[in-house]
């Protein structure tokens, strides 16, 4: 063999060595620490089921599912990096972006189809409520600017309502919601499930809902700088998750305990609510999550539009 030749596969093989090393110092250097946010919802299922089969621990991960008792509280906790991502809708993402904060959505999880809602409108118990067209300048109950402010006007204006036919009221806090529908203090209110189905028992009148409505999608969110620092443990929290969700469409029966723990299921369904199934994960569609940009600009809540690539990274699903 010629000198040079020598050099040339000497030089190629220490290349392959301190690349090799470079690999392994890499993925020494990521964290299977994370600190995941999360709310007492239905939609969470997967994460904590995940969580009580030991998914996580098998996967090498180190997960704390941090639970926040509302939106706000999680929110602000991803802003200021107490918690590596959190569980949440297709709205707040684009907002948090918009306003300086990189995040990115790496999966979307539970979706609506034709035969299960997330969220629907009702009128209070013996109001006369028939239909969504009833509600024309009937003060509803919603949080502003968020997924069920842009649901239930969505839901209105289907039912042929107009802009100027649409009034709401701002309550933010669900339960107390739930409880001023019922007790007459409301006209009508949106809840999201289980909570539609407590309302409809009680004597509430089901006037929308968003069954097979894209934009009710939830979503797994990991700060930017997190995913760039640690790859390999969001590829295998993905894969924990994607494990949890077909465990519970195979073993609902199973999963009812840990459901009614952290679903927030009222006391009369917690033996008779369906355990919802869930869908593989897999990236929202760009046109719904443009759609929800351009309604959060249009309403003035972001003053610059993230486009798609900026919001999502689908390097990481199973």
């Amino acid at each position: 063999m010629k000198i040079g030749n020598v050099i040339t596969v000497s030089l190629i093989l220490v290349t392959i060595m301190f690349n090799g090393c470079g690999s392994e110092k890499k993925a020494a250097d990521e964290s299977n620490i994370i600190k995941f946010g999360t709310l007492p919802a239905l939609q969470a299922l997967p994460l904590f089921v995940a969580e009580a089969n030991g998914y996580f621990v098998e996967y090498g991960l180190e997960v704390e599912l941090v639970n926040f008792n509302s939106a706000s509280e999680k929110d602000i906790a991803i802003i200021s990096g107490t918690i590596d991502g959190y569980f949440g809708d297709l709205f707040t993402p684009a907002v948090i972006e918009a306003n300086g904060s990189d995040i990115a959505i790496v999966a979307a999880g539970y979706d609506t189809r034709y035969d299960r809602r997330m969220f629907g409108v009702l009128g209070k118990p013996g109001g006369g409520f028939n239909k969504i067209a009833d509600l024309k300048g009937v003060p509803t109950a919603v949080s502003s600017n968020s997924v069920i402010d842009y649901l239930t006007e969505s839901l209105m204006m289907a039912g042929g309502l107009s802009a100027d036919d649409i009034d709401f009221t701002e309550v933010k806090n669900i339960g107390l919601r739930m409880q001023m529908l019922l007790s007459g203090q409301l006209d009508a209110a949106t809840l999201p499930e289980p909570l539609v189905t407590a309302a409809i028992a009680a004597g509430a009148e089901l006037l929308a809902d968003d069954e097979d409505l894209s934009t009710s999608q939830t979503t797994l969110i990991f700060r930017d700088e997190f995913i760039k620092n640690n790859p390999g443990p969001v590829k295998k929290f993905l894969l924990a998750v994607d494990r949890a969700s077909r465990f519970i469409n195979v073993n609902p029966d199973a999963a009812r305990p840990v459901m009614v723990q952290y679903g927030r299921l009222p006391e009369p369904l917690k033996e008779t609510y369906p355990v919802p199934r869930f869908p593989r994960l897999k990236m929202p569609s760009e046109k719904t999550l443009t759609t929800v940009v351009n309604w959060l600009f249009e309403r003035n809540v972001i003053s610059k539009k993230p486009d798609y690539n900026e919001l999502t990274d689908d390097r990481f699903l199973p």
